[in-house]
């Protein structure tokens, strides 16, 4: 019988591939999504799943997909026949904007997803935080980081760091714009028979609706408090000998750095909540992301004067200290103020360097279409991949765990390997140094249970 040849320097993108097999995602889609005009049309599958390979293996843009349309033998021993080109997926991305009907089902695979790595878990953690992108497309507008773009919104699971759900927004919609109701689409967003018991924000959360949400459902919050004059005026009432040292979690207490808990009254909020004070006593300048000019007469006078003298939304300063807030019923679990502070610090991996990776390993920072809705879509694509990855951290062996997007591409996807047919069959061939390596990843996705 003939045989061809082809090498091929993705031969790891089988690891991702299968993953997308063993859930049936495919079967998800074409079975909810309207059938294509066409019979010679590409599945939704198909383009789907095209999307996911081209956030595995690193594209920037929609046009990066020639990469996979130059591995035609490594896409039929994956089992994904054709590759769609940048023009079907840019018009597929414009389809799906335009109907809610697309978008819930894309919603149902990213639900799917969670619910195989989350297992049996039943109660979560969420982080909710917005980021903005940067954009010269003619509709951006500006944000309120002085430049033009879009403000998207996040909510991340702490526990797999994966997107909840995501929500695109205009670069002019402020951070704490309709975030009740961004907070309770991401509750309903998880799998059924998972809740939200605990939950984590900045201070565009710091609204009435979201605490009065928490306590109706028996979540369990810290917030970070906006530096309005009600909580300056708790924070001032606040005696000298409540203030309590600040100890590292080696047991040394830290120069400069007090806690004080105290209870706050908000309005709208029935009843009164925890509020843990942070106190640290600035040196020679505020830090660099409290807002201020360094070195300037307004900070000298600043620090000069008594009261509290607000730096930005979260932080005020009095003679050389740095005030902030959280907003909290932790105290209710018997946390300590110092494990109330820590626990709420953590939402900067759980969701602030998830933001970040999302952003720059799997190209949400860079949204291609020049409709909004377009774009929608596309964000939601992205999400989808990065939440894969993050199943795939938690099934592969235990060295895979923590690892980002791009070690995943030098160590695993950009694999040299042949491709071969042979008898009616495609047989992937890679060198004896890195076939321990795939055999691994391919068993641990194979024998893991993804139901």
């Amino acid at each position: 019988a003939a045989s061809c040849h082809n090498f091929t320097s993705r031969a790891g993108l089988v690891v991702p591939a299968e993953l997308l097999k063993r859930l049936e995602l495919s079967q998800l889609i074409d079975s909810s999504m309207p059938t294509p005009g066409s019979n010679r049309g590409y599945r939704h599958s198909a383009i789907f799943n095209t999307f996911m390979l081209m956030f595995h293996e690193g594209a920037g843009c929609i046009d990066d997909v020639r990469h996979l349309r130059s591995e035609p033998a490594l896409m039929k021993l994956l089992g994904f026949g054709t590759i769609p080109c940048a023009t079907t997926l840019g018009g597929w991305l414009h389809r799906v904007g335009d109907s809610r009907q697309m978008i819930s089902v894309l919603e149902q695979v990213n639900r799917a997803v969670m619910k195989a790595t989350l297992g049996d878990r039943k109660c979560v953690t969420l982080d909710i935080d917005a980021s903005a992108i940067r954009s010269k497309k003619k509709d951006a507008k500006w944000t309120y980081k002085k430049h033009r773009g879009y403000m998207p919104m996040f909510g991340h699971i702490a526990e797999t760091g994966q997107v909840a759900a995501a929500e695109l927004r205009e670069g002019n919609v402020p951070p704490g714009a309709e975030n009740v109701e961004f907070f309770r689409r991401c509750r309903a967003a998880l799998p059924e028979g998972v809740g939200v018991t605990r939950f984590r924000a900045d201070a565009a959360s710091y609204q009435a609706g979201i605490i009065n949400d928490c306590r109706a459902h028996g979540i369990r919050f810290a917030i970070r408090a906006k530096m309005d004059s009600a909580v300056k005026k708790t924070v001032l009432d606040i005696k000298d000998e409540d203030w309590n040292a600040v100890v590292n979690a080696d047991g040394a207490v830290l120069e400069g750095e007090y806690l004080a808990r105290t209870l706050h009254v908000m309005e709208d909020v029935p009843e009164a909540f925890c509020l843990v004070v942070q106190k640290k006593w600035v040196r020679d300048k505020l830090p660099a992301d409290a807002g201020m000019p360094d070195g300037t007469e307004q900070l000298k006078m600043v620090f000069k004067n008594e009261g509290l003298h607000q730096v930005d939304v979260q932080s005020a300063v009095s003679g050389r200290y740095i005030y902030r807030a959280i907003a909290t019923d932790l105290d209710l679990d018997r946390f300590s103020d110092g494990e109330i502070v820590w626990w709420y610090n953590q939402r900067g991996d759980s969701s602030e360097n998830r933001l970040k990776e999302i952003r720059s390993d799997f190209s949400a920072a860079h949204l291609p279409c020049g409709e909004f809705k377009a774009n929608v879509a596309y964000l939601l694509l992205s999400s989808i991949a990065f939440n894969l990855l993050a199943l795939m951290r938690m099934k592969l062996p235990q060295e895979w765990y923590g690892v980002r997007a791009i070690s995943f591409r030098h160590r695993l996807y950009a694999m040299a390997g042949q491709v071969v047919r042979h008898a009616r069959q495609w047989t992937l061939k890679v060198s004896a140094a890195k076939l321990p390596v795939l055999e691994q990843s391919l068993w641990a996705i194979r024998r893991c249970s993804l139901s």
